[in-house]
């Protein structure tokens, strides 16, 4: 948790008459934090390989290829689309952070799958007490939003049929709600454990 001194922006700052023109400046300097630590890059460290290779292994006979094959998997062009705060209910705000990448699929002796996936990864925030009577900004449960998880193929290859080829993106979309946001969760919570004392002090000064 983050230490802060005084009424932190959340309480009541996304219902005041200057929310719009508060909340810009926020976003934006969390948007800056975000990439100034080095997020993108993580997301392309996020190891893919055990669980996909087996969503691939399973369409090996529609594919002509051994079950035996090396997949190779990579999550490419991470890119953050926006970072936005959403107003909850008493002192807590929700944090989204919108993300736009692609995974490739390189198959044994074929050219290589490509899906563009977009998703919503979702934070609860909120405020808590310690017991000198400070304001601590609390992290509550981080999830990939699953109604948000948009997939589709960029390159399709001819000697994979579309059958396949959307049998794969169905299976694909379910691991990618099922399991990314376990990987993503915590480069996110480390992000908000160490935003940097100044950020947070901007927020706080939006309220007083």
């Amino acid at each position: 948790m983050l230490k802060v001194s005084g009424l932190f922006v959340l309480c009541g700052l996304l219902a005041s008459s200057s929310a719009q023109e508060v909340l810009s400046q926020i976003t934006n300097a969390l948007t800056q934090e975000l990439l100034s630590e080095g997020f993108l890059p993580s997301l392309q460290t996020i190891e893919l390989q055990s669980s996909l290779k087996n969503v691939f292994s399973r369409t090996t006979d529609l594919l002509d290829i051994s079950r035996d094959s090396n997949f190779r998997i990579q999550l490419r062009d991470p890119e953050l689309l926006q970072v936005s705060l959403q107003d909850s209910h008493n002192n807590e705000a929700d944090l989204l952070v919108a993300l736009l990448f692609s995974i490739q699929v390189k198959f044994p002796a074929l050219n290589s799958l490509l899906f563009q996936v977009r998703t919503n990864m979702k934070v609860q925030l909120h405020l808590e007490k310690d017991v000198d009577g400070r304001y601590l900004l609390a992290f509550g449960h981080c999830r990939l939003v699953p109604e948000s998880v948009w997939i589709e193929p960029r390159s399709l290859n001819t000697r994979i049929s579309n059958f396949v080829v959307g049998n794969v993106e169905k299976i694909l979309k379910n691991l990618i709600i099922n399991n990314l946001g376990a990987n993503v969760c915590p480069l996110i919570n480390s992000w908000l454990y160490n935003l940097n004392p100044q950020v947070a002090n901007e927020l706080i000064n939006q309220k007083s």
